[in-house]
C-alpha cells in the first residue's frame, strides 16, 4: 500500500513536472526528502526506489523545452564557450559509448546507464538557467529545500539519542547494513537517521547547513534566526554522520566564500562573512558538546585529520595514473564504473575506480576527460565570472551567486576523493541545477538595478567603482 501511493506521487508530480516545469521542480525536492523513509517501509526496500526523482527530472526538463522557446539555443547565445566545449565533449565520448556497448548481449545497459549520469548533471544546469527569471524564484526553490530537507535532518538527533529505536525509518539496518569505520581502538557508528546512509545524509547536512546560511545573509533579522536554526540542525547531522570529506566541506565553504569577496574586491565584506560563520563554528562547538568531545566520530574527525591529504593524493592523483596504466588511452567504456552499474549483469571489466577523476577517466578515456576537465573548467570560469560581476555591482544577487560558487568549490573537493554520491540521482541533478541558478545571475532583471549605479558609486574618495562589462562566456 505505502509504495503504490508513492509511486502514485511520484507519477502525479512528474505529470505536474511536464505541464509545469518549475513546480516540478520543487516536487522533485520533495519527493527526495521522503524516498529514503518511504523505502525503508516497502518489504524488500527495493533498491530503485533511489531513483524517484527521476522521471519527474526529465519531466521537468521535457517541461522546459516544448515551453521555453530558444532553451538551447538562448544558453549558447549567453555562454557560448560552454556550448562549444559541451558539443567536443560528445563527440570525445563516442569511442567509450562503442567500447560499452559492444562487449557483451545486454552491455548497451552500461552505455545507457552512463549516458543517463552525465546527461543529468548537464541538463540540470541548463535548467537552472531558465528557472530562475528574478532573484525570487532563485530563493523559492533554496528556501523549500532547505524546510524540506531540515526537517529530515531530525533523523540523525533522533537516532543518535536512541529515541524511537524501533523505527525502521531511522538508521540503515532495515536495508541489511550497518554502515560503520572501524579504527584503532574504536568503532565509528555512521548516523544516516532518515536516510539510506551517512554519505547522503551528511551530503544534505552540508547543502542544508551552508545553504540555509546564505538565506540568513539575505534576510531580514526576523526571519534570519529561523535559518540559522535550520542550519544549526544541519550542522549536528553533519558532525554525527561519520563521514569526513563531508564535514570538511564546511571549513572549504567558509574559505572558498571569504575568497571570492576578497578577490571580487570586497575586503570590507569578508569580516561579516567571518562573522555569520562563527554561527555555524558556535554550533560546532555546542554540538561537541552535548555529544562528548570523546564521541567516537568527533574523535575520529581530531585524529584522521592528517589523514586527508594522504587521502586526496591517492584517490586524486596517484588513481588517475593507475587509471591510464591498466586501462589505457580508451579506457573502459562508458558506465562501467557508474555507481549501481554492479547489478547489471552482463559482461564487463572489473572496476576499482571510487574518485570523481579516477572515474571519468576509466569511463571515457583520455579524449573523453580531457574534454569533460574542459566542459567544468569552462562552466567554472564561467561561474566566477558571473559571480564577480554581481558582487562587484553590489547586487542583490551577489550573496546568492558568491554562496553557491563556494559550495560548488567545497564540492569540487569533496568529488576529488570519491565520485559515489553523484550516484544519487537527485544530489546529482541539484547540484548542476545550482550551478546553473548561479549562471542565470548574469541575467539583467536579476542583476536589477545597482549594476547600472554600481558604476557610478564610489568606492573610496577620488576613486570611481569600476564595474566590468557583462562578458559572453
Amino acid at each position: 500500500m505505502v509504495l503504490i501511493v508513492f509511486l502514485g506521487l511520484v507519477g502525479l508530480s512528474a505529470l505536474r513536472a511536464f505541464s509545469n516545469w518549475r513546480t516540478g521542480i520543487l516536487l522533485m525536492i520533495l519527493i527526495a526528502a521522503i524516498q529514503d523513509p518511504v523505502r525503508k517501509l516497502v518489504p524488500g526496500t527495493p533498491g530503485w526506489m533511489t531513483l524517484a526523482t527521476a522521471p519527474i527530472f526529465f519531466a521537468s526538463v521535457l517541461g522546459a523545452v516544448m515551453t521555453t522557446p530558444g532553451w538551447w539555443s538562448q544558453f549558447r547565445a549567453q555562454f557560448p564557450k560552454i556550448g562549444s566545449w559541451l558539443r567536443i565533449l560528445i563527440l570525445a565520448t563516442f569511442p567509450a559509448f562503442m567500447i560499452s556497448a559492444t562487449y557483451g548481449p545486454g552491455s548497451w545497459k552500461l552505455t545507457i546507464m552512463g549516458v543517463f549520469s552525465y546527461s543529468l548533471i548537464f541538463l540540470a544546469v541548463i535548467s537552472g538557467f531558465h528557472f530562475a527569471r528574478h532573484l525570487t524564484d532563485l530563493r523559492r526553490v533554496l528556501a523549500m529545500y532547505c524546510i524540506a530537507h531540515g526537517v529530515m535532518l531530525i533523523g540523525s538527533l533522533l537516532e543518535f539519542s536512541g529515541l524511537f529505536s524501533s523505527w525502521s525509518v531511522l538508521g540503515s539496518k532495515i536495508l541489511g547494513y550497518t554502515w560503520r569505520r572501524d579504527m584503532w581502538g574504536y568503532l565509528v557508528q555512521m548516523i544516516s537517521g532518515f536516510y539510506r546512509s551517512g554519505d547522503v545524509m551528511g551530503w544534505h547536512a552540508i547543502a542544508v547547513s551552508t545553504l540555509s546560511l546564505l538565506l540568513a545573509l539575505t534576510s531580514d533579522i526576523r526571519k534570519r534566526w529561523l535559518w540559522f536554526l535550520i542550519s544549526g540542525v544541519a550542522v549536528f547531522a553533519l558532525l554525527v554522520c561519520g563521514r569526513r570529506k563531508m564535514v570538511f566541506m564546511l571549513p572549504v565553504f567558509a574559505i572558498a566564500l571569504m575568497w571570492i569577496y576578497w578577490q571580487a574586491g570586497r575586503k570590507g565584506k569578508v569580516w561579516s562573512i567571518a562573522f555569520l560563520m562563527a554561527m555555524p563554528a558556535a554550533s560546532v562547538y555546542l554540538v561537541t558538546d552535548v555529544i562528548g568531545a570523546d564521541a567516537t566520530q568527533i574523535r575520529y574527525y581530531k585524529e584522521s585529520s592528517d589523514e586527508t591529504l594522504d587521502t586526496f593524493q591517492a584517490q586524486g592523483f596517484r588513481a588517475l595514473y593507475d587509471t591510464y596504466d591498466q586501462s589505457g588511452f580508451w579506457g573502459e567504456g562508458l558506465g562501467t564504473a557508474t555507481p549501481g552499474s554492479h547489478h547489471i549483469k552482463v559482461a564487463r571489466p572489473r572496476i576499482w575506480q571510487e574518485s570523481g577523476p579516477s572515474r571519468v577517466l576509466v569511463e571515457l578515456g583520455v579524449p573523453g576527460a580531457l574534454g569533460f576537465a574542459a566542459v567544468l573548467l569552462t562552466i567554472l570560469l564561467s561561474v566566477w565570472r558571473v559571480t564577480r560581476i554581481a558582487v562587484v555591482a553590489r547586487s542583490a544577487s551577489g550573496p546568492y551567486a558568491a554562496s553557491m560558487m563556494a559550495f560548488f568549490i567545497a564540492n569540487a573537493g569533496s568529488l576529488m576523493v570519491s565520485g559515489q554520491i553523484l550516484a544519487d540521482p537527485f544530489i546529482a541533478s541539484f547540484l548542476g541545477f545550482l550551478v546553473g541558478l548561479t549562471l542565470a545571475c548574469a541575467k539583467p532583471e536579476i542583476l536589477g538595478r545597482s549594476t547600472q549605479l554600481a558604476a557610478a558609486a564610489p568606492q573610496s574618495p577620488g576613486k570611481a567603482h569600476r564595474l566590468p562589462a557583462m562578458p559572453r562566456h
